[in-house]
């Protein structure tokens, strides 16, 4: 009896788990885009990589308006891919 043909699969990539999340942050009238591998972060991690000074407020930005009031160096956010956050002189948020 002929034995039938049987083709070894052949090895694709590696599915990734690895989260990458893009977020904006709006810091001297520029937008910076920027990336996270997690989809926690502290507002000292977000101000950071945007490159605005520690000393900034920082708020999230929903349909173009503040909302959630300042936050934080050490709060922790929770981001989603496209989300918008603004940097402004200290006490400009409340």
């Amino acid at each position: 009896m002929e034995q039938p043909y049987i083709q070894a699969a052949t090895p694709g990539p590696e599915p990734t788990s690895q989260l990458h999340i893009n977020i904006v942050v709006e810091v001297d009238g520029h937008n910076k885009h920027i990336a996270f591998d997690t989809n926690t972060v502290t507002g000292r991690q977000i101000r950071e990589k945007a490159g605005a000074p520690l000393s900034d407020d920082l708020v999230r930005l929903v349909h173009g308006q503040p909302t959630g009031g300042n936050i934080g160096l050490d709060d922790v956010v929770e981001i989603r891919n496209g989300d918008h956050f603004l940097a402004l002189p200290t006490g400009t948020v409340s």
